[in-house]
């Protein structure tokens, strides 16, 4: 698998497409969760990030972990344009809020609300990006005869993306 992914990673930057506006991207993230990660701009700073997979989310008061399977994220954020640029490399900043829902092992389902905030990378000379966020968040867990409790909770995540050229 490393093989497969250090290949797949090697061919993206050999296209040499400049990849420093784009306006959809997709790819995978990692962290305290796994799963599918899609982002795209409606306008020059508004941008919205869909997941979709296993996650791992913190509760803040216990350090405890559940895990939501499968786990609907989404992100609605507002984007810096280039806060930062080196030779090959632009840095953007985001931040704003996030919904998420799922279930948990266990059978209880899961719907929270948050703050998101990050930085992503961008390869001015390939396709691809990279990002990492922290979103801070209270998610109630319930039952089908009802409530289940409630907590705060957060996650960490690193995102590997294909961006697509406007």
């Amino acid at each position: 698998m490393k093989k497969i992914f250090t290949l797949l990673l090697v061919a993206l930057m050999a296209v040499g497409v400049y990849a420093n506006d784009y306006k959809h991207s997709i790819g995978l993230y990692g962290g305290l969760g796994l799963g599918v990660q899609y982002k795209t701009l409606l306008t020059d700073h508004f941008t919205i990030i869909a997941e979709t997979g296993l996650g791992l989310n913190l509760d803040g008061g216990t350090g405890a972990g559940y895990v939501a399977v499968p786990l609907a994220d989404a992100v609605f954020a507002y984007q810096t344009k280039s806060l930062a640029q080196g030779k090959g490399i632009k840095f953007d900043v985001y931040a704003g809020g996030h919904v998420k829902m799922g279930y948990v092992l266990g059978g209880a389902g899961v719907f929270g609300f948050g703050a998101a905030a990050g930085f992503e990378a961008n390869m001015t000379n390939a396709p691809i990006a990279f990002s990492f966020d922290f979103r801070p968040g209270y998610a109630f867990l319930f039952n089908g005869g009802g409530a289940g409790g409630h907590m705060f909770d957060y996650s960490f995540n690193l995102g590997v993306r294909y961006t697509f050229p406007k």
